[in-house]
Formats: structure tokens, sequence, C-alpha cells
């Protein structure tokens, strides 16, 4: 039985057990269900069967109730990864892993996934979003909490709706007109909530149109329960929380986190007062108590999943591997030697032969053909090869088209192949270069975080893949960070929990030098036993020389190393917002002249000012950082420039840090941190082979792009990145992915970049038009330097036919390269314009459709800002009812495989929103009839085959 019929089958028993728990229920113990008992869990009512519900932060990785190295978590890449992949399998696959894991911990709820959109590129939470386009990050987020939720663990689809950006974001009026509110930002939302049936929902911080989310009544009660049918548990932001009546009568169920919430005796302070009825309070716990029976922490009723129903085990190592070379974007692939053949994505025209097909309302008739008329012209994704011999062979150019102008055809053959895949056979020497290729960024900063027993990082990942014979050498070349890294490398490391007596209260290992506790202690530890912390250990250092080595925490800490004391004092905290200084304290450092392996005793004693963040919420910090003897820094460039020259292929990995992109505060720029871009520069300059992997969560700007043989997107790639980089560099495996978010070449040319709020108002004047839609819609702004669903791989595909049906479109494509590859399919609808000269229209498709009504009544009407003008499409012209549209839209997707030479078809639905806008005057959905071209894509730019359909 499929999981949703299992579940509709059980609706009824869920149903009888919530009325039969309820009834059992005095006001007081309502009320402590609806409010945390402290940072991730709701009270048990053992006399109910109602067991504690856990929650854990994710989604990348299930951390637990103990955010700390104790219990290590499967780092999977970013969500913006896993959306580069463009497969809604995977991210169910994904999620079955994650369900895994959570059952592992104890976790009933996971706190993901984020589908608030990428509005701008500034956004600090960027990596832990899926796409700038809607239908994207709705169907890799269904995708994801199908994943989960078939594991038997809940999913809280977050943040609802409007946390697009992180200045001040608790507070923050984001003030979207209905349109753009319905079309693109509760859009995710509601695509989740009608095609995966989540059992949970996080509101969100900001507040929309005048109203805190935790309290909106129209946007929770009317459009997301009454609307979308949604049955599950409303769970706020932690802290989010701020008015009792106010956020129950907003729909809000369980205030997070406690043990003092607005909930809890407040509201039952506030029932006897006859400010709320009993009735509303019984209406919030039903929901708590149908997740508890969904999960299966309600005795006496089956959980919407069975022990024995669970998906099998998924190798967690492996998942992360695979999701990382899925979602790597080849921007950029240039041949070595002869000419170069730029792989810049083709400039934004349509593709050459527009195809007709033949449907009408009552009766589709049999399918027309589109032809293409350059076949082959591209390079794609790929299957999984045989063999590593796979990798050698070159990709074959057909022909292509570059920024407008065709590039003719090319002999196939050592003049003209790419940098990328490397072959192995005849490389000799690679230089890596970076402080990441070393220590790799894996993973974005705040709630995302999680503790991975092992990273493998770039560097390693080359030297294991690569035969012995080939020379690997490293150089660190500028190094972007601010602070020091964690003690990793080298060191074994231990945390030791000491009362005031010094006795051991626990022992924890770890995986680096971050002591963090945020939720729960140990076991046998507590704020009032707890007295120190040791952090301590042995480090063999690789390199004789000056050693840095930093100490950051409020309070007390004393570093020794070798016997010897290098740091002794009392560190206060700077600021005086209490979380930053407990996530980002000060840091101190100092030096130690050590000898090349010669191990050394370490020891971080810490002494905390403080032991929580509030009542109930256990919470400790401290840090151990270390770099190993490093040149200045116009020396690391030298060094790495000379070593690029020496080298066959130089590997350069560019980073963005824990100070750019993290939850909490937004980007300021799009540059790389420190000296990048010069690095680049310089190595390019001495080694045509020059390849450069982009680590980092969200666009940067690549003033160098067009100086290199290749540019490779890693994103966060997750705890796998280095196995993963070798797999696709050395042609083991193709880059999957495309880009789920337009790509800038600089800051400027951004259609969005305002995230700061004025006078704590933050308006969304550009109505509908983020991302691609607002590209294509000013002809003033310069092109980005990769479009949306751009991406590069290692096969040719010819796009044969483009068939249409009256709610769907049949795509045949042709494998036409060496080996086994991977295309993704991207379907656009544009409102066609007027055929000029009089000309007689193409026959179309016809579609017809009722349009769905509301039954929520939006806020007023919204006037579009001035200075938004007409689209460049003349779409007036062709559908005089209509507004101001996109030029195009997504409107759906598929992944395909195929070998060498071989065809293979994807069928893909034409949905009946596509085809819709939403009405702010009549408050509803609105069909926009008339003619519309189908096209189908490698990216919004290389359209390939279209056909015309008509929407009656």
């Amino acid at each position: 039985m499929h999981p949703d019929e299992h579940e509709e089958a059980l609706a009824g028993e869920h149903a009888a057990a919530v009325e039969r728990a309820l009834t059992a229920l005095d006001l007081d113990t309502k009320v402590r269900l609806l409010s945390g008992q402290d940072m991730w869990t709701l009270p048990a009512v053992p006399e109910i069967g109602l067991r504690s519900l856990v929650m854990s932060d994710g989604p990348i990785g299930v951390r637990g109730q103990e955010w700390s190295a104790e219990d290590p978590s499967v780092a999977l890449p970013s969500p913006t990864a896993l959306a580069a992949t463009w497969d809604p399998e995977l991210a169910r696959r994904a999620g079955h892993l994650l369900a895994q894991e959570a059952r592992r911990k104890g976790v009933h709820v996971l706190l993901a996934p984020t589908v608030n959109l990428h509005r701008s590129p500034l956004g600090g939470r960027h990596f832990e979003c899926y796409s700038e386009d809607p239908l994207l990050t709705g169907v890799i987020g269904a995708g994801y909490v199908r994943g989960v939720q078939e594991g038997g663990v809940a999913t809280t689809v977050k943040h609802f709706v409007g946390n697009d950006a992180e200045t001040d974001r608790l507070t923050v009026d984001n003030r979207i007109a209905p349109r753009p509110l319905r079309e693109l930002y509760l859009a995710p939302f509601e695509h989740i909530v009608t095609h995966a049936r989540p059992w949970g929902i996080m509101t969100a911080y900001n507040q929309v149109n005048g109203s805190t989310m935790t309290e909106h009544r129209y946007l929770v009660q009317e459009v997301l329960r009454g609307e979308w049918g949604f049955d599950g548990c409303n769970v706020s932001d932690w802290t989010a929380a701020r008015d009792t009546v106010r956020a129950l009568r907003g729909g809000l169920d369980v205030a997070m986190p406690g043990p003092r919430t607005v909930y809890g005796a407040p509201l039952a302070g506030a029932v006897r007062a006859g400010e709320v009825a009993e009735s509303e309070v019984d209406d919030a716990v039903r929901r708590v108590l149908l997740l508890a029976a969904r999960t299966g922490c309600l005795a006496g009723v089956p959980a919407a999943v069975a022990p024995a129903d669970v998906p099998q085990y998924v190798d967690g190592p492996a998942m992360a591997r695979e999701i990382a070379r899925r979602a790597f974007v080849l921007l950029r692939n240039e041949p070595v030697g002869g000419e170069p053949l730029a792989d810049a994505p083709v400039a934004d025209k349509p593709a050459t032969q527009p195809a007709a097909a033949h449907a009408s309302a009552n009766q589709a008739s049999a399918p027309h053909t589109s032809v293409a008329e350059e076949p082959g012209a591209h390079q794609a994704a790929v299957h999984e090869p045989e063999g590593r011999e796979a990798a050698v062979h070159e990709a074959a150019v057909i022909g292509e088209e570059v920024i407008g102008e065709a590039v003719g055809a090319q002999p196939v053959g050592d003049a003209v192949r790419r940098v990328l895949p490397l072959d192995a056979t005849t490389i000799r020497s690679l230089a890596v270069i970076g402080a990441t290729a070393r220590d790799a960024r894996v993973l974005g900063g705040g709630s995302a975080t999680v503790f991975p027993d092992r990273i493998v990082a770039p560097l390693d990942g080359l030297r294991a893949a690569l035969p012995d014979d080939v020379e690997v050498t490293f150089a660190v070349g500028a190094d972007p960070r601010t602070r020091i890294p964690h003690a990793r490398a080298g060191f074994a490391l231990h945390a030791r929990y000491l009362d005031a007596n010094g006795n051991l209260l626990a022992e924890t290992p770890q995986f680096d030098g971050k002591v963090q506790v945020m939720g729960r202690f140990p076991a046998g530890v507590t704020r009032h036993n707890l007295s120190a912390v040791e952090l301590t250990g042995t480090y063999t250092p690789h390199l004789g020389g000056a050693h840095t080595f930093a100490v950051a925490g409020t309070g007390a800490l004393r570093l020794t190393v070798g016997g010897t004391i290098l740091f002794d004092e009392t560190v206060a905290p700077e600021g005086s917002d209490p979380f930053e200084a407990f996530m980002n304290p000060v840091e101190q450092q100092v030096t130690a002249e050590l000898a090349a392996g010669e191990r050394v005793d370490v020891t971080l004693r810490f002494v905390p000012r403080s032991l929580g963040l509030g009542e109930g919420l256990d919470a400790l910090n401290f840090t151990l950082g270390h770099n190993a003897p490093q040149l200045d820094a116009d020396a690391e460039i030298e060094e790495a420039v000379r070593a690029a020259a020496a080298a066959d292929v130089a590997v350069v990995v560019v980073a963005t840090t824990e100070e750019v992109e993290s939850e909490g505060y937004d980007r300021s720029d799009l540059r790389l941190p420190g000296r990048q871009d010069e690095l680049v520069t310089r190595v390019a300059a001495v080694n045509p082979r020059t390849v450069v992997v982009v680590n980092s969560g969200s666009p940067v700007e690549l003033p160098w792009r067009e100086q290199v043989a290749a540019v490779l997107l890693s994103w966060f790639p997750g705890q796998e990145a280095g196995a993963a980089l070798a797999d696709v560099l050395l042609g083991i495996h193709e880059p999957g992915g495309r880009l789920p978010t337009t790509w800038p070449a600089r800051l400027d040319d951004a259609p969005v970049t305002t995230v700061t709020p004025t006078n704590g108002q933050l308006p969304y004047s550009e109505g509908p038009f983020i991302g691609y839609r607002a590209w294509q819609r000013s002809a003033s702004l310069p092109a980005p330097a990769y479009p949306f669903g751009h991406g590069l791989g290692y096969t040719d595909w010819e796009y044969e036919s483009l068939d249409t049906t009256p709610d769907s479109v049949r795509v045949r494509l042709r494998n036409t390269g060496p080996r086994p590859g991977r295309e993704i399919v991207q379907i656009y609808l544009a409102p066609a314009p007027t055929t000029p000269n009089g000309a007689e229209p193409a026959p179309t498709a016809t579609v017809d459709a009722t349009p769905p009504t509301s039954n929520g009544t939006d806020p007023a009407p919204y006037t579009a800002p001035s200075g938004i003008g007409p689209a460049p499409t003349a779409t007036a012209d062709a559908i005089p009812e209509a507004p101001e549209r996109p030029a195009r839209w997504l409107v759906g997707f598929a992944v395909v495989e195929a070998g060498p030479d071989e065809s293979t078809e994807a069928e893909i639905p034409l949905p009946d929103r596509a085809f819709e806008i939403w009405d702010e005057e009549a408050g509803h959905w609105r069909r926009i009839k008339g003619v519309y071209t189908v096209e189908a894509a490698h990216s919004l730019t290389d359209r390939r085959l279209t056909a015309e359909v008509t929407a009656t």
C-alpha cells in the first residue's frame, strides 16, 4: 500500500484516538502540551499514553537533542546543492536517510525543509533554501518531505512565510502584495502541502503586511488550513511566539522553546479570564495529538508508518557522495590546445524551429513532432559510466552556439579536448591550491550545523583517487578566513566535564576543536554540578615552526601546549546580543614553536561565564583553533603560482567563510573574501589548464571566469566533498547539476539587492519579478554570468521531438556523445506575441480548465509601484486581458538517462496553475486564455524545441 493510502486508511483510527486522549485532559495539561518543556521537546503525559515528542534541526542532517559532536550526524550537501540536482526522487531518498538518522537519535520531528526563495543573492541563509523559482523549490521540497515522512518522521516545512533575508528577521515587516505573495512566496508551501501532505509547518519570526507570522490568522487559518487543507501542526520558530491570545487565534499550535513560552500557564490564564475559549485550545491540542499519533508517540493507535514499512537501510556516506557529485554544476569547460571553444551559456533566443502541435479542448489529435535544427549542440549531465576508462573519452563537439554566434563544427581529438574530465593516465603532476582544499567548508553556519564523524577534504579526495605516480602538491595561496579554523588535522581530542572539585562528570569524543552544547548537557552533567570543561588530547605537527593557536569563549580560558601555558585570561563578550556572543565568541590568538613529527599534549580549560541562554536552555560553546606555520600573504600567493606553473593541471578551490554565509545576517557584497580573486588570476596566467572549484552556498562574483579553463560549482558539498570532487574531476561520474538560481556577474546587476528594512519595513516592490523573471523583464539589466538552469556535462544531447497533449508534453532526445549521460529536460511556458505581418498563426494545442476559487479573502489589492513597466514581450497585444507577466516561467522538468547513441523520452505534465495568475481584485486564481509557446530547454536561455498551445 502506498504511504499516502496507508495514512488515509488510518485517519479514522487516529481521529478517534485523538478524541479519546483529549477528553482525558484537564485545561492545565492541555496548555502544557502546546509549550516546549525545554529546547527540543514537548512534555509526555503517561496517563494517556503520550510520549514526549522530540524535535531536531535539519535540513542537511539530524543533530538530535545535543548540539554537540558527542553523537555525530551524517552531513549531506546544502539544500541549494540538492536543488541543483533537479531530482525530486533523489530528494526523497535523502529524506529516507534523514528519517533513518532521526529514528537512530530518537527524533520524531525534523525541523526542515527550508523553502523560502532566493529573492536576493545577498540573503545570508541562501544556502539553506532551494531556489529562486517557486516550482523547483516546491517539487524538491515535496520529494524531501515525502522521503522523511515515509520513514515515519514528521517534517515542519519552514519558514512560513517571507523569511527571505536575515537582517532584522525577528521584527521586519515584509510588505508583499497579494499577487507575488501567492505566485512566488506561498507557492512552494502550497505545492508541498497539496502534493506531500507534511505533518508540520513552522511559522517565521517576521511580519507579513503588518502581522507577525505566528499570529497571521489570514495566512495560517484561511489560506494554509482553509484553502489548502493542511491538517498538521503549526510550530513557531524558536522564540517567535510573542502574544498568547493573538498566537492562538492566529493558528499557532506549539510555542518553542520552553520552559517559558506564551502558552502553558499564560494560556490557561487567558482561558480562565474569558479571553479565549477552551474549545480554541482543544483545536490546537488535537493537532499536537495527531502529530504524536502519526509519529508513533500516542499509545493505542498505529503510527502512520509501521516500523516494518520504513525504507530499507541507506548508506549515509554513499548518499552524501552521490548528492554532491549530482549537484556539482559545471559552469565552464574549455578545450585545451587549439582554438578556444567557449562553454558560456547561449544567448537568450528561441529555438530555431518552433513546432506546431494539434489538440483541442474536447479531443486531442495525434501529437505533432518538432525537430531541432542543430542536434547535439551542447553538453549535459551524466549517467554513471562503468569504470574509469569512460572518463578518458573526449566529449564530441558537433557544433555550439555561444553568445549568439554560431561556432562551426570542430574535429574531435586532442586539439579540442576539454580540460574536464581529467585523464588520470596522462597527468603526472597536479597542484591543489586554496585553504578550503585542505580544510573543507562543507556546510553553512547557524541552525543547519551538524557534526559529522569525518570530512573528506578536496585535497584528501584527490590524493586518494589519483594513481601513486601522480605528484600532488598543495599550497594555501590566499586564506579567506578571518578566524583561525577549528583544530582538526593532527589532533586527537576529547572533552572532559568536571565539577568544582575536579571530579569527572562525563567524557565525550571530539571531532575537532569546537565544544558546543545547546539544549542538553551530556548524561550526568547539569548546570548545578558543572564547573569547568577541559578539551584535552594530543597534536602531532606535520610542519615545524611557529604554529598559531586560537581560543574563543565567554569565560576563563587557559591553554597549555607541551606543558607551557600560552593563554590564561578571562574573556568578556562583545556586543549586546547574547545569541551572537554565544555563537561567535571573541577569539584570542597565540603562537608556539613546534617541531615536525613531535607529538605534544594540548589542553584548553574553560570555566564558562554562564551555562545557558535563558531558563531551561543549557548551552556551552568554546573553541580551540589552529593554523600550521604559514608564509605571509604575498609569499603564500607566490608559492601557489610556482606550484601551478610546475604542474600539468592546477585545481584552485575558492570559498566563502562563516563570516560571509550564515544564519543570522545577510551578505554585504558578492565578492570572494580575501585575495582569492587575485590568486585565481595569477594561477591562470601561468597554467592554461586551471580548474576553479567554487565552494560557496550562493552566488559569488567570478571576475576571472573567462581566464580559466573550467569553473565547477560545488556549493557546500557535505562530508564526502573531496571524494565526490575526485569522482567528477576524473570523470568517474559526470557533474549532474543545473543552476537553481541565476548567477549574476556583479552584485550591481542583480535585480533585487535590498534586504535591509527602512523604519521596520521591507517593501517587495519588485512584485512578481525576482531572479530570472526579472532578468528577462528588463533590457537594462546586464546579462547574468550564468542563467537559471545552466550546467554542462561530459556528453552531448540532441533534442529530437516535442509533442503536446492538452495536459502534458513529451520530449524525445538522444545521447549523441561517447558515454552514458543524464540530462535535465526543462519546460518553460511563454505567452506568445502576436503573429507579425498578419501571417496565419501556427496550429495550436488547446487546453481547457475551470479556474479554482478561493475560500479566503486577500488583503487590499496591490498597486504596482512606479518604475515597473511593461515586459519586453508583446504579451499585452497577444492576450489583452493578461496583466504583466514574466517573459517565460518554469512549468515542469524531468531527469532522463541514456547510453551512447540511445534515445529516451520524458513526459512532463502541464499543470493548470501554469496558465493562471492571482487576481488581486477578485481574490482568486484566474486562468489567462490565449496562445502560449511551450519550450523544451537545456537551460532558460538554451531552448531547443518549441510548440504552441492555446489555453481556453
